[in-house]
């Protein structure tokens, strides 16, 4: 456990989300993702958070564990966590489904929702850390790119070597589906038709090329030429065109994909927990500068105020980006996890 910051106040009082007791006796644990996460959220929202409520907080690292850790957590009937930061979206849904995170507040929900988009807020937690799935192409490499999902998926009239994310079933599922003809904007309430679209991705991925598994490895196979054009993270993508001059980026059918805020079940502080998250979704200028940061878009409308043009034009909550992207169906993906996932897995070893 890595404690960022402890820090508490002499004067006492209550909490703002109404617990009782001292404000020195509210101790918060945050699990983030490690750095440069780690260090964003300490820097742009921990630490003034902290400056005004005189709470301890700590972060721990735990990277991609979220929903193993707080299953592991619950069996040993020792929650050690009180809030997760930028849970993946598969994951919030996941874990909500299996009870290891709270509903939020029904008075809580109701302030947040005057700050921030209705699609932003769920019943358990805010959007946050939102990036595109979106086309990116090298027109160096070939003689003509996609613009669009339906393009990149058209290996006869775009040849060339594809990549795509190996970690994430449906995110591919829903571009696929979106290349077979399923208008975007009716994609979050899509059943996905699995040998459609699994059809669809044999083909994508019978035009070769390496598929990723981090950010780090997406940048590699674009930049290095192991690869032509695929889906990569939007951030990732922008950061491969500050080098690769001739990179092509196309927002057009891409995917919405939203990280969330949550608490965790069992939290011995709860309601401090939903005051750290109220904080941030109406504290525009704390989440302008985490996003701008880290190259994320965050939910508050206002926050773009504070974030430089060149760099609000690359988030995928820009308002012309937006409009680009398609939501994902992620209470299908709850409901069909198991055969989705031993699918994907036999469609990776093939």
């Amino acid at each position: 456990m890595t404690s960022l910051s402890l820090m508490s106040c002499s004067n006492g009082g209550e909490a703002t989300g109404g617990a009782g007791g001292s404000r020195e006796d509210v101790s918060l644990v945050i699990a983030s993702w490690g750095d440069p996460f780690t260090s964003a959220t300490q820097e742009y929202l921990v630490d003034p958070f902290v400056e005004e409520t005189g709470y301890d907080v700590t972060i721990v690292d735990a990277p991609g564990k979220y929903v193993a850790s707080l299953e592991a957590q619950n069996q040993a009937n020792n929650v050690e966590w009180d809030l997760l930061d930028s849970t993946s979206a598969p994951d919030a849904y996941i874990a909500y489904d299996k009870g290891l995170i709270q509903k939020m507040p029904d008075s809580v929900k109701e302030r947040i929702t005057e700050a921030l988009p209705e699609d932003a807020v769920t019943d358990f937690g805010i959007t946050w850390s939102i990036l595109g799935y979106i086309t990116a192409c090298n027109a160096d490499a070939v003689a003509a790119c996609p613009q669009n999902t339906t393009e990149l998926f058209d290996t006869a009239e775009f040849p060339g070597s594809r990549t795509s994310i190996s970690t994430s079933p449906l995110v591919n599922l829903s571009l696929a589906e979106i290349a077979s003809g399923v208008a975007p904007e009716d994609l979050t309430t899509h059943e996905i038709d699995l040998d459609r679209a699994f059809a669809k991705l044999e083909e994508f991925k019978a035009a070769g090329g390496t598929w990723w598994n981090s950010g780090d490895q997406y940048m590699q196979v674009m930049s290095t030429n192991e690869t032509d054009m695929g889906v990569g993270y939007s951030g990732r993508a922008y950061a491969i065109a500050e080098d690769m001059t001739n990179l092509e980026i196309h927002w057009e059918e891409g995917l919405y994909n939203p990280g969330f805020w949550n608490v965790a079940e069992g939290s011995a502080h709860s309601e401090e927990a939903w005051e750290f998250i109220e904080w941030i979704a109406t504290n525009p200028e704390a989440a302008a500068n985490w996003g701008q940061a880290l190259g994320y878009s965050v939910p508050n409308p206002e926050s773009f105020d504070y974030i430089e043009p060149e760099i609000a034009e690359t988030l995928a909550d820009y308002p012309e980006n937006r409009e680009e992207l398609a939501n994902m169906n992620f209470e299908w993906y709850v409901t069909n996890y198991q055969e989705v996932n031993d699918r994907w897995q036999e469609f990776l070893r093939g």
